[in-house]
């Protein structure tokens, strides 16, 4: 892909996540990257949606446990915590993520688009090891790039079930996300991160 400059105002990770899902959206698989960073900031794992997708090495495919941030958070092994290390991904964690990085003493997590139908921020019940073990939660962010994962999950549901649950949700929830979803490209169309960014960015002026 030739140079983009779109995220150059956001930290370095957000550009490997972004790029993550636009490979997950393209292979037809749910939309979603990860990364982890350790504290100086250097990325140090990635991984990506695969449920629909095969496995490849060190990541899990073709079952719905292939999240984004299992599959980064499995290069982290037990031996050590990580609570000064931040893991970023592209839309708000569901409950197995959001779960998974207490599990792995991570200290940091950062979304960049929220979730609003499987989103689990704010809707885990804390346990005693969730208290003892805490995760510092920020998202989402600003402009375009707290859009445009939402509205690519959108789309690849129209794309692989239109008259599915998250389809219907958002039919009725979200609708502008619907109008906005119908504007990106399938992923057997041709189109390209940038373009599909710059769509996003058009419908919000």
């Amino acid at each position: 892909m030739a140079r983009w400059n779109a995220l150059d105002r956001y930290e370095g990770p957000w550009i490997d996540v972004f790029v993550l899902m636009w490979e997950a959206y393209e292979a037809g698989t749910i939309p979603v990257g990860a990364v982890i960073a350790d504290e100086t900031g250097r990325v140090v794992a990635r991984g990506r949606n695969r449920i629909f997708d095969r496995p490849e090495e060190h990541e899990l495919g073709g079952t719905r446990l292939a999240h984004a941030e299992v599959n980064a958070l499995l290069a982290l092994t037990s031996d050590e915590t990580y609570e000064d290390w931040t893991l970023y991904t592209a839309l708000e964690p569901c409950h197995v993520c959001l779960a998974a990085a207490f599990s792995t003493r991570i200290g940091r997590l950062r979304f960049a688009s929220a979730d609003a139908y499987g989103g689990a921020v704010g809707r885990l019940l804390p346990s005693r090891d969730h208290t003892a073990h805490p995760v510092t939660v920020e998202g989402p962010l600003g402009g375009p790039a707290g859009v445009l994962p939402e509205a690519l999950l959108v789309a690849h549901c129209l794309w692989r079930r239109p008259d599915g649950d998250v389809v219907c949700f958002y039919e009725e929830q979200h609708p502008e996300l619907i109008a906005l979803a119908k504007e990106l490209p399938a992923p057997d169309e041709g189109g390209t991160l940038p373009g599909a960014y710059a769509a996003v960015e058009a419908a919000r002026r």
